[in-house]
């Protein structure tokens, strides 16, 4: 007890260590890092972070995102958001923060794998040796990269190995059912899409295991328990949303051709500057198609199932689906799918424990007599080449990020057109590199502000959403644009003010979004939502009078709203008391 005690120790540190050298380049050289997702995810993290730090808590949107009375946080894993809210307010800088978040990310993935493999009874260097290939592969190093939120949420995404091997082999204990409903409900407290993609991947193991169990009934009514779980936790991003739904059209993500989404991990390349993640991934899915063609009477079921499932998910992220012809077909995929490399990501990890499987399997059945010391070594050289290649990646990364003639937009990762960027200290932000004094000065609002960024997702819009009509255009106009020409300000309770100045009384269009159960008090008089003539993108039109004119937006969510999220935030509360129970009372039992 007291040697699996020390190996998991030796495996944190490990696991610690690779996720501290995979950003190295970044430590040492003190560059900030954007990408296409960061001002968004860090407007979302800043928003948490203020409302934390002044204890004005809201559905609205105060802080962030152009302060135009939007929610976004609150639809989009507002818990985890909250926790990355904490630990920017405890840093102090933005920079600081990326570090430690993108260690605690690579850490989290690591030891997900790190345990998802024990449970497959691999030995000690080949569980490492798997979490450091999945924590620098195309799933994790996302964030790094951009800020990536579905990182966060398929790092968990290996611990769902135990919950499959219950299912396939029809031992649906309540713990184990249990601990699919937590799993779930964090991967869905991370990102809705990330566990709505996941779940097909359970089937057909349920499928098997429900013909192999005897107690059908019970193993049904134990699963439902998980299921319910599983709900009960993510009813602070379910119930939300809904009820954003009933009373508004809310603009979805960003429009975006499937084909454009696919990469084909399976034809892999990599220049000198890039990670091995692809041509690493390209090995292992090969290896398990001629394991499965060539051996598949020797393979157990659970490992033949497992890795037609891994080999399915890869080759739906390619193009050897055809995206284009399902995108012409069903356009709201475009929407909420967006990117079909999505499929790759999430069923990653199970690749990866399906090609060990199957190795361990081949072996044992004397297929082939490789010792075990030669597959520890070929797997550890196989993470070796992992972590540096990343590392390297990272070193170039920061290059680019540190270079004066890549603009503001190519450092992002966009085009001109979604950029508008501002003054600092009386400097125009042109390039990158200008960006680079916010990210060390403690006025963390300094980041938001400079920049504005043209992502105007979950803003309530009028009628149905068309394909025809430029929405990010129109947040231009009546957000972006005329926002300078008003103050904003944060009131306690949750409440934001515009102020303005107008020479005559007249009709004026105030860069805010209202959405069904959002409050507008004009000069101190409650409008109804039938006066505001709303644009397109819900701004409202109020008729202001001569001299000061002030608005505030406030947003009163439905009691049965409110009553769902704490019953939400209660179930993580038990969730976690439990496992430091739980851990506590193994760690007597081990002892004693």
């Amino acid at each position: 007890m007291v040697g699996n005690r020390r190996q998991a120790s030796r495996a944190w540190i490990i696991i610690l260590s690779i996720a501290v050298l995979t950003i190295l380049p970044i430590i040492l050289n003190q560059v900030g890092v954007l990408g296409v997702d960061s001002y968004f995810q860090y407007n979302r993290i800043y928003e948490a972070e203020m409302q934390i730090r002044h204890g004005n808590f809201s559905f609205l949107n105060l802080y962030s995102f152009q302060q135009a009375g939007r929610i976004v946080n609150q639809v989009y894993s507002p818990l985890l958001t909250f926790l990355f809210g904490a630990i920017l307010l405890v840093t102090g800088t933005w920079f600081k923060f990326q570090i430690v978040s993108m260690i605690l990310v690579n850490f989290f993935a690591g030891i997900s794998m790190y345990y998802g493999a024990k449970k497959l009874k691999f030995n000690f260097a080949i569980c490492v040796a798997l979490a450091s290939i999945y924590m620098t592969s195309f799933s994790i190093y996302g964030f790094m990269y951009s800020t990536s939120w579905r990182a966060l949420a398929v790092a968990f995404v290996p611990l769902l190995i135990g919950p499959m091997k219950a299912f396939y082999s029809g031992d649906w204990t309540l713990r184990e059912m249990l601990f699919l409903g937590v799993i779930i409900g964090i991967i869905a407290q991370a990102q809705i899409i990330s566990a709505a993609l996941v779940l097909p991947i359970l089937i057909p193991f349920f499928v098997v295991g429900l013909i192999k169990t005897q107690s059908k009934w019970r193993a049904l009514g134990r699963l439902l328990m998980g299921i319910l779980l599983a709900l009960v936790l993510s009813l602070n991003v379910i119930m939300p949303y809904l009820e954003l739904l009933k009373g508004s059209h809310l603009l979805p993500p960003t429009n975006m051709p499937l084909i454009n989404g696919v990469t084909n991990a399976v034809v892999p390349f990599t220049d000198h500057s890039g990670p091995l993640s692809l041509p690493i991934i390209s090995l292992f899915f090969y290896g398990a198609l001629a394991a499965l063609l060539l051996f598949w009477r020797t393979l157990s079921g659970f490992t033949r199932t497992l890795t037609i499932m891994a080999a399915v998910y890869l080759v739906l992220g390619t193009n050897l689906v055809p995206w284009s012809i399902i995108g012409l077909q069903w356009p709201a995929l475009e929407s909420y799918l967006q990117l079909p490399r999505r499929f790759i990501i999430t069923g990653l990890s199970f690749l990866f424990l399906s090609d060990m499987l199957v190795v361990q399997e081949l072996r044992l059945n004397g297929v082939f007599h490789w010792t075990q010391a030669g597959i520890k070594l070929l797997t550890t050289i196989v993470a070796t080449a992992a972590v540096v290649s990343l590392a390297v990646a990272a070193a170039t990364f920061v290059a680019r990020q540190s270079d004066p003639n890549i603009s503001i937009a190519a450092g992002l990762g966009t085009n001109d057109n979604n950029v508008f960027a501002h003054r600092y200290h009386g400097k125009k932000i042109k390039t990158i590199t200008d960006l680079q004094p916010v990210f060390h000065v403690k006025d963390k609002s300094a980041l938001i502000q400079v920049v504005d960024r043209r992502t105007p997702d979950y803003v309530p819009i009028q009628g149905n959403y068309s394909t025809s009509t430029d929405y990010y255009s129109a947040y231009v106009r009546y957000v972006i644009s005329p926002k300078s020409k008003f103050h904003h300000q944060v009131l306690p309770g949750g409440v934001l003010r515009l102020t303005w100045s107008q020479k005559r009384a007249r009709q004026i269009r105030v860069p805010v979004v209202v959405y069904g159960n959002t409050q507008v008090i004009l000069n101190g008089e409650m409008l109804a939502h039938k006066e505001l003539r709303p644009s397109i993108i819900s701004t409202p039109m109020v008729h202001g009078k001569r001299g000061a004119n002030h608005i505030d937006l406030s947003y009163q969510p439905k009691m049965m709203t409110v009553i769902s999220i704490w019953w939400s935030v209660l179930a993580w509360v038990i969730v976690g008391l439990s496992t430091i129970k739980y851990c506590l009372f193994n760690r007597q039992i081990k002892r004693g």
